[in-house]
């Protein structure tokens, strides 16, 4: 079977004027410069994308990114998805500002692989020593940047100079970028959004992972970016990679879909369309960054920024909660508010004024407001700031949690996969986490196997409660001691029960601690011996505590019960019973409820009881009736047993209960359970 065209994403950046799009369409014979007033201005606004087979076997899609610094943003929208970058140079210019700002994106997006293309060499014509020096130019300036080591090729997009061998270095480089990820979550973050006549709605972005296969299942997940809007579930049509239909699209690859049901106007660029758990809309999230040198001021508490993730962008404020190197000793305990001065690095949490629609380890550029504006008019003139990556896409919520955040914050930076895992559940607490918050907060595709080895065995710290969700060991320890110690109140406080219910045992470890966890406690307790089970109604007892419900009883409810095994099958008057104990009327409910869950007394009203043995007596008296005359009623049983019309009715209703009878009008027949 042949191997499927491999597909990546090429990106083009540099300063404005460089040659980016005149060497794109060199390349490619595709003009990426598609808006009247990048026409007219000869500069790049937008976004420009074209096709490149750059072998038999190799797709490449080419995104050319703006150059003006008043542009910088839409240039982070597209280089988020990119496997290599070529940095456009200019031979008579050299390096320039928006030079090293594309090369701080790249460094902050974690793009590892690019070429430099030393444009316009046919303008120095043909001084190779002018070629030469301007090379070793460029390479000083390089120096500390991503990009210190990338081949440098000198061409011209206007002769063609050099191009065979810019391609013969992209191509030896494509050889080291890994793939992408084609086993996880869907994820597309728009980038374009249009109507074509005929066919209605399409939006293009960068596929990040997964595999989008329309025969096996077309439907989508839209993440909306901005206010007031929710997430929804869009259809796609069709799929077209490169200008061709395409049913089935790896990871890597400029994709088109055509989307059914919803109007351009219910899209914006900053969208993902995705499937899978791994992508939602949120304002907060936890994130390792780095804060570039040579900037003026530390990031502080409430320091107002510009968010770029993805193809989305918003407002935020930052509150650093940790930088290294850090003071020895616990960062948490460090006196006063953490910042993170340029050069340094760190974790801040990110307050952001709108959701954007975010996940685990993406890559993100944080970029100030200019001079002449404020954090409110949202501009994009201001200076990238620095940028980081995703390490808590669901941070726990509250205030006073610095130390906290900390500590989960650089666990679930930690490339060790268990301590992510095991730190999460732990800060969880009595409540539990679900797998799939797991999944999704520790950067996992899937983690049965990790908690598989985290659960079982002699070096098990995580307990499994069922349905997915998971506690940490140390954490239910207590929880089965406060069970233990809440039915030890019980019992002290209600000496004639004969225990506690299940569902109140539960409850005993109050309302912040899940359902599943305290039922998880209470049958450790049992498994422990340190409780009984009292009946098959779920009464729970301390051993030797509680009403037995078989044996000796206390002596004064011995005397409660001898009453009513003395009375036969005439019940006693409860104040006759109360006079004859030397009891209160509440003792005596007390002591009657008692009797009747433990089985020694049958209710058949509520001021009506019957020794177990007597009930027991009348009943084999009515099988034995039945049996030989089919039917029975109220008068056959007053004349059987002796019983009044008081307690015969109550009788025979409860046997109707009970199945030995079955009522036909005013006579009973044998019932199933005669």
């Amino acid at each position: 079977m042949a191997k499927a065209p491999r597909s990546l994403v090429l990106g083009t950046a540099g300063h404005i004027d460089h040659g980016k799009t005149t060497l794109v369409r060199a390349l490619t014979g595709i003009d990426t410069d598609r808006l009247p007033e990048e026409k007219k201005r000869g500069i790049t606004i937008e976004l420009g994308f074209a096709a490149w087979e750059m072998a038999p076997d190799l797709r490449a899609s080419i995104v050319d990114m703006p150059g003006h610094e008043g542009f910088v943003r839409t240039m982070v929208a597209g280089a988020g998805g990119i496997d290599l970058v070529i940095l456009v140079v200019s031979a008579e210019d050299g390096v320039m500002p928006q030079t090293r700002e594309h090369l701080n994106v790249c460094r902050l997006l974690g793009i590892e692989h690019g070429v430099v293309a030393l444009t316009k060499v046919d303008r120095l014509e043909g001084d190779a020593e002018a070629v030469e020096l301007a090379v070793e130019d460029v390479r000083a300036a390089l120096q500390g940047s991503v990009f210190e080591a990338a081949p440098i090729v000198p061409c011209s997009g206007q002769t063609g100079e050099g191009l065979d061998a810019l391609r013969s270095e992209l191509l030896r480089l494509v050889a080291r970028i890994p793939r992408r990820d084609s086993q996880g979550s869907i994820i597309l973050p728009i980038d374009r959004v249009f109507t074509i006549k005929g066919h209605g709605t399409v939006v293009t972005g960068t596929l990040l992972s997964g595999v989008v296969d329309l025969a096996a299942d077309n439907h989508l997940r839209l993440v909306p970016a901005g206010p007031g809007r929710a997430e929804r579930e869009v259809r796609s049509r069709g799929a077209q990679v490169r200008s061709a239909d395409e049913a089935r699209v790896l990871a890597g690859s400029r994709l088109a879909l055509n989307l059914a049901g919803i109007e351009v106007a219910e899209l914006h660029r900053g969208d993902v369309l995705t499937r899978g758990p791994a992508v939602a809309a949120t304002t907060v999230v936890h994130a390792m960054v780095q804060h570039l040198p040579g900037r003026d001021t530390p990031w502080t508490h409430d320091t107002s920024v510009q968010l770029c993730a993805g193809t989305a962008h918003a407002p935020a404020r930052l509150d650093p909660l940790w930088h290294a190197p850090h003071p020895e000793g616990d960062p948490a305990a460090a006196e006063g508010e953490p910042t993170i001065p340029p050069g340094h690095e760190g974790l801040v949490r990110i307050r952001l004024e709108q959701p954007l629609p975010l996940w685990r380890d993406q890559r993100l550029v944080i970029r100030g407001f200019s001079s002449s504006t404020t954090a409110g008019a949202h501009d994009d003139q201001g200076l990238t700031l620095g940028g980081g990556i995703i390490v808590d896409p669901e941070p726990s919520p509250g205030r006073g949690q610095r130390a906290r955040w900390i500590a989960v914050g650089r666990a679930l930076a930690d490339p060790d996969l268990a301590t992510r895992v095991r730190v999460l559940v732990h800060d969880a607490g009595a409540h539990g986490i679900d797998r799939a918050a797991i999944e999704r907060r520790a950067g996992l595709r899937d983690a049965g196997e990790l908690l598989r080895t985290l659960t079982e065995g002699k070096g098990a710290v995580l307990v499994p409660l069922g349905g997915d969700r998971y506690v940490h060991a140390e954490t239910t320890r207590p929880l089965v001691d406060r069970v233990i110690a809440g039915v030890d109140r019980f019992h002290a406080q209600n000496p004639m029960q004969p225990g506690i219910g299940r569902a109140s045992a539960e409850g005993l470890l109050g309302a912040r601690v899940a359902p599943a966890v305290a039922a998880w406690a209470v049958d450790q307790a049992i498994a422990r011996g340190a409780l009984r089970a009292v009946d098959d109604q779920g009464t729970l007892a301390r051993p030797g505590k509680g009403v037995p419900t078989e044996g000796a009883l206390p002596e004064h409810m011995q005397r409660v019960l001898d009453q009513y095994e003395q009375a036969g099958v005439t019940a006693p008057n409860l104040k006759d019973v109360q006079a004859a104990c030397g009891l209160s009327s509440r003792q005596i409910l007390e002591i009657v409820g008692v009797l009747q869950r433990t089985g020694r007394l049958v209710k058949l009203t509520a001021d009506i009881s019957l020794a177990k043995a007597s009930h027991e007596a009348l009943v084999d008296q009515v099988r034995a009736h039945l049996r030989e005359h089919g039917t029975i009623d109220v008068q056959a049983l007053k004349q059987l047993t002796g019983l009044t019309r008081k307690y015969a009715v109550p009788f025979l209703e409860l046997l109707d209960q009970l199945g030995v009878t079955r009522r036909e009008g005013d006579t009973r027949k044998p019932g199933p359970r005669l």
